[in-house]
């Protein structure tokens, strides 16, 4: 896995790491790509891609907060008794949204290359790409979330099993302390891009790749010092 070729940044700086051999290489004819929400996203539920659907066009076209599970059904042509079987709220149907892209990122297989730096930072820009679609949307919940604090813890508890399956899938443990400390190093690594992802409108996604490339080799350097000083005192 070529990671070591330089990228530039959106102010035109040049960077070295996992950022540019893939910004060089092109993501679209690269395989293990995950899929973005749709029909076969939801499993074959038909109901529950039509319901997040329908949630993601409304988010696109206004805010997140005026958006209530009434609307949500009349936009997917469906009866909000049976929405509401599915889904009692907006954070379940948020939710599923996310179990899609989880389920994207997991059919996409492993990632079996490279250092575990490398592999994380495949894994995490493989969930990015499939966000990718949805960023307009997602721009407008994460401007809904200071005022909505269960949906985030929610939300929260959602990314930690997601950034726990990423580690695994990149070879990396999750279980016990080191593997929670893990977890939630990871969850705020992912959830620090999120901004630059938002604003990121290249086509090659070049400003979220140096950003994300950025903070695993900073927790990297940090980890590796840590070891370090953990030889020499024993």
């Amino acid at each position: 896995m070529a990671r070591r070729a330089k990228a530039r940044r959106g102010g035109g700086k040049a960077e070295t790491g996992t950022a540019g051999a893939r910004a060089r290489a092109g993501r679209k004819s690269r395989p293990g790509a995950a899929k973005s929400y749709d029909s076969d996203g939801a499993g074959g539920d038909s109901l529950e891609a039509a319901a997040v659907a329908a949630a993601l066009a409304l988010a696109e076209r206004q805010p997140w907060t005026r958006v209530t599970l009434g609307d949500i059904a009349e936009e997917a042509g469906l009866p909000l008794a049976a929405l509401m079987q599915l889904f009692p709220s907006k954070t379940a149907v948020l939710a599923a949204f996310q179990r899609g892209i989880d389920r994207g990122v997991l059919e996409a297989g492993e990632v079996g290359e490279g250092s575990p730096r490398d592999r994380l930072f495949e894994l995490l820009m493989r969930r990015l790409e499939a966000l990718k679609p949805h960023r307009k949307a997602l721009a407008s919940i994460a401007a809904a979330a200071p005022q909505d604090p269960v949906g985030v813890l929610c939300g929260w508890g959602r990314l930690l099993h997601s950034m726990s399956t990423t580690l695994a899938l990149a070879g990396l443990s999750a279980d016990g302390l080191r593997g929670l400390i893990r977890v939630k190093g990871l969850a705020g690594i992912y959830g620090s891009v999120l901004p630059v992802f938002l604003r990121d409108e290249s086509d090659d996604l070049t400003r979220t790749m140096a950003a994300l490339d950025g903070r695993l080799q900073r927790i990297e350097s940090v980890m590796n010092w840590i070891r370090g000083r953990v030889k020499s005192e024993t």
